[in-house]
């Protein structure tokens, strides 16, 4: 979290707030103090707010309540400290810090109630020689102008790695001379400040890391990140049996049940329905493990080494209780009516019905394609269509869509359409998980083995041969696009498969079909749609025929939403280097654009960690943050800071495409895949897809009753 939590412009803040409460009122933690005081701050501008809280405003501070002017014990530091679970990384303590150029005071903050250090200054610190205007005109002066009053920082301790360290907001311009100065000041005043260390998140202060060496004591963020143990990922609670898999243990998805938790040593490609998560190893935030959790609901999180835990090996096997909070999580012992209750409501009430409409439309490219044409060509093709009316040509690929005539076509020629009723009227297919795993597979190798019809290989060969015009070495994706993924309610990450083609022979072309046809009855997709009550007959498959990008250096996923805070705009990219590995792999997962193994974002094993940005889209400034950096990339930067930029404006620009408003206040954003590619190299977007954003605990905004804001997206 950035050291600087900017309030929303004034503009959104008069819609919603109806005053600032007195000193006096009530404290809700972190987020509360956040939206009253926010969302208020116009109608205080305009002259609005009752005589009484304008005295309250100018009313000194309390010292023993509001700050405190140094830190000389651990005691003084547990007073004002706060752990909101909005912090990216857990088990941290976090202290704001002010510092006025006015009269030399310095202000440590009580952070649970002062969380925001404008509000502390406009409360406390504005006098007639030195008045502090509107949130806007504070935010210019004091993080981007060289003539300012304050600095304004954060302590943080970060529990895992027993490191402290200063830290300026990530979009601060104030230089590395006065940032050492104030660094300093503070070190006198802080009883661990020879241990405090400095934390460039400025982007301009990390590229200059070196020279903030010579002016301070650093620590890096691969230091602070390399030594977290917990990792929190999707926030909740769930119940169910402890599921332990030591490492090496092969995970069997047809024994795993909806009411089981997940511990697992190794990540593995693919997770069934399960109750919850936890692994031994960090997880990618955006890879289709996380993502999938993320529509399921499914509390998912990594603690290192977790399958040696005692805390969970004492639980193995038995009923429990799993919380996973921004902070810390508890596993506890559960009862089967506690169980029972939570079961019941995770499932969604009602199933999602597939659009579905098999005419021969031919063979659309993306800018003929519409939202309208999901039931024809399946969501990937439909909104990445969508998506290429609004951005330049350059920023995404050259495709078309194969629609669902063809697959129709597929299956009918076969035989496989009737072989499919009457597997789906069978009761053992339907009540024996195991049994229905081997029919399933079984079907897939009929598909495999089935014959294309001329009518679709043929035009097909025709239309890529005009529109992607590949040269003799060049490869073309087949990109899984159905009717039942990508889609509000069901995002179906990565549950069916896709692949790379020779485009001069025929007989790899209909193998390729084959494979992405044949991929809509994998065991892990059905069982998927079965949870989420989908109609297993209406859903077809489309394919997205594109060029094959294989010059990539980099590819990566990006939310555009802050997950860590609602009150905070921002996009959450992760980033991962391209790997001569990962391009070469031929069959991969649908919502990857090719990459399976290493260097994938979507598809990390292991302990890949991508390169995380939380870029925040704040009207006063922009400004992003590296949050860790990519594992594989031996220190280097995977994207470069011009690239960054070049994916907020077209993040920005899809955001809106989608209905997105401005501050992602709604809940209402979209999950986007891109590539970094070509000479020179340029940022280019592959897929785009609805993506619900739900702020649980204080990772949510407040009104002025202490409740939190609807964000109008709670999902089914």
């Amino acid at each position: 979290m950035s050291s600087a939590q900017q309030p929303l412009p004034v503009a959104v803040a008069v819609a919603v707030a109806h005053g600032v409460p007195p000193a006096s009122a009530p404290r809700v933690s972190w987020g509360f103090p956040v939206l009253v005081q926010a969302l208020c701050l116009a109608l205080y501008m305009g002259g609005c707010v009752p005589p009484a809280i304008a005295r309250s405003i100018a009313q000194p501070p309390s010292q023993e309540a509001d700050f405190a002017p140094r830190i000389d014990t651990p005691a003084a530091w547990q007073a004002l400290l706060a752990r909101p679970g909005s912090e990216h990384i857990a088990n941290t303590e976090v202290v704001k810090v002010l510092l006025d150029s006015s009269d030399d005071h310095i202000y440590f903050l009580q952070s649970r109630r002062w969380p925001i250090h404008y509000f502390f200054a406009r409360r406390f610190l504005s006098t007639a020689a030195h008045p502090i205007g509107d949130a806007s005109a504070f935010n210019r002066a004091e993080y981007h102008q060289k003539e300012r009053r304050f600095v304004l920082g954060s302590l943080y301790h970060f529990l895992d790695s027993d490191i402290w360290a200063f830290e300026l907001y990530a979009g601060d311009s104030l230089d590395l001379k006065e940032t050492a100065a104030a660094f300093a000041i503070l070190r006198r005043r802080l009883y661990f400040g020879d241990r405090l260390r400095y934390h460039p998140v400025p982007v301009t202060h990390e590229r200059d890391i070196e020279q903030a060496r010579t002016l301070m004591p650093v620590v890096t963020t691969d230091e602070i990140f390399g030594q977290v143990r917990y990792q929190a990922l999707e926030l909740g609670e769930s119940y169910g049996y402890v599921r332990v898999l030591h490492k090496g243990q092969p995970m069997q998805p047809s024994a795993l049940r909806p009411y089981d938790i997940l511990v697992i040593a190794d990540l593995p490609e693919d997770i069934p329905v399960v109750s919850g998560v936890i692994s031994g190893q960090m997880q990618a935030p955006l890879g289709h493990i996380n993502v999938l959790c993320h529509n399921r609901h499914t509390p998912n999180m990594a603690l290192r080494e977790a399958t040696e835990d005692p805390r969970i090996l004492a639980l193995q096997g038995k009923l429990a209780h799993l919380r996973v909070g921004g902070q810390e999580f508890s596993l506890t012992a559960a009862t089967q009516a506690e169980a029972e209750r939570s079961w019941h409501s995770k499932r969604p009430r009602h199933g999602l019905t597939p659009q579905r409409d098999d005419d021969d439309i031919g063979l659309p490219a993306l800018s003929e394609l519409s939202l309208s044409d999901v039931r024809r060509v399946g969501a990937k093709a439909a909104q990445l269509g969508w998506v290429a009316h609004a951005l330049p040509s350059e920023a995404v690929p050259r495709a078309f869509a194969l629609p669902f005539h063809a697959y129709s076509r597929f299956l009918s020629v076969n035989g496989f359409d009737r072989r499919l009723d009457a597997m789906m009227k069978d009761p053992a297919f339907q009540n024996d998980p195991e049994r229905r795993r081997r029919d399933l597979d079984a079907l897939r190798a009929a598909m495999m083995a089935g014959s294309v019809p001329k009518d679709v290989l043929e035009p097909l060969l025709a239309r890529i041969r005009q529109v992607l015009s590949p040269g003799p070495a060049d490869q073309v994706r087949l990109r899984s696009s159905t009717n039942a993924e990508d889609l509000p309610g069901f995002n179906g990450a990565g549950l069916y498969r896709s692949t790379r083609v020779d485009p001069k022979d025929p007989a790899d072309v209909s193998r390729g079909l084959r494979e992405v046809w044949s991929s809509v009855w994998l065991f892990g997709a059905y069982e998927e749609r079965q949870y989420a009550r989908i109609d297993h007959r209406l859903v077809a498959m489309g394919i997205l025929v594109q060029q094959s990008i294989d010059d990539d250096s980099a590819n990566g996923v990006a939310i555009t939403a802050n997950p860590f805070h609602q009150g905070q705009p921002g996009f959450f990219i992760n980033a991962q280097r391209s790997s001569s590995i990962s391009r070469g792999s031929r069959v991969s997962r649908g919502g990857d654009n090719g990459e399976s193994r290493g260097g994938s974002v979507t598809g990390a094993r292991g302990d890949e960690v991508p390169e995380q940005i939380l870029y925040y889209t704040y009207e006063d400034g922009l400004g992003f943050q590296r949050l860790s950096k990519s594992s594989l990339a031996q220190g280097k930067n995977v994207l470069t800071d011009a690239e960054i930029e070049q994916l907020r404006a077209h993040l920005t620009v899809i955001h809106q495409r989608f209905g997105g408003d401005p501050y992602v206040l709604n809940g209402r954003a979209v999950d986007v895949e891109f590539v970094v590619g070509g000479s020179p190299r340029r940022v280019i977007i592959v897929q785009a897809r609805p993506y619900t954003m739900n702020w649980p605990g204080d990772r949510r905004w407040y009104d002025e009753q202490g409740q939190p804001v609807d964000n109008g997206a709670t999902g089914d």
